[in-house]
């Protein structure tokens, strides 16, 4: 295998990190888009949902690990935001790494749910087991009690980001995210794109949470 683009230490036992292990769960390549990440978690759910084996109990198990690893992977790959904790998060909020029950206490029972989502109204929460990977935060109905802070000490002069920044300068400035993974934040409509950490890109809408760009 290539060297880890992520410069993480292997995790696994098999010389490669976590990352790269998710990456390989979705037969993509390191640099790998979010269009093609997404593309590709759409395709093997397509592939491996258990309803496709329901004339065959042993297929549908093995159906079933297989969306598991898939779902995790993908879900792994989404929360790769900061990899520092979270700490001094208010208990007002939740967070990555948040448990179910944190999250049932900041926002309530959620109007429906399943393995790894809970569902408040069209805004999502992400897990993988018991830990809050990722979330989508829709604007209208329910709003979710979120908060994603800088991993390390930001300038607290910056009153913008710009090609080059870092991802907790971003968040710092633009604070917390409304979606995200590991190389893109959302703001409503609007995203910032990353590389190796550091701002490549953005598209920056102007109506609801426009860049400070």
């Amino acid at each position: 295998m290539d060297p880890c683009e992520f410069r993480a230490t292997p995790d696994n036992g098999r010389g490669r990190c976590s990352e790269c292990a998710a990456l390989q769960v979705l037969n993509l390549k390191q640099g790998a888009s979010d269009k093609e990440i997404k593309a590709a978690y759409r395709t093997l759910v397509k592939v491996w949902h258990p309803d496709r084996f329901e004339g065959d109990t042993d297929a549908r198990t093995s159906a079933q690990e297989k969306m598991h690893t898939v779902i995790a992977a993908f879900r792994a790959l989404s929360s790769q935001v900061c990899t520092e904790s979270q700490a001094e998060i208010s208990p007002d909020y939740f967070t990555i790494g948040s448990t179910r029950k944190d999250v049932q206490a900041v926002q309530g029972i959620p109007t429906a749910y399943s393995s790894d989502t809970f569902e408040y109204g069209a805004s999502k929460v992400f897990f993988v087991g018991d830990k809050v990977v990722g979330w989508e935060n829709a604007p209208i109905w329910v709003h979710l009690k979120v908060q994603l802070r800088p991993a390390q000490a930001v300038d607290g002069t910056l009153h913008c980001f710009a090609k080059g920044s870092t991802k907790d300068e971003v968040l710092a400035i633009q604070g917390t995210p409304t979606g995200f993974s590991y190389n893109t934040f959302e703001y409503g409509t609007s995203r910032v794109h990353f590389k190796d950490g550091r701002v490549i890109s953005w598209e920056n809408a102007s109506a609801w949470s426009p860049l400070k760009v």
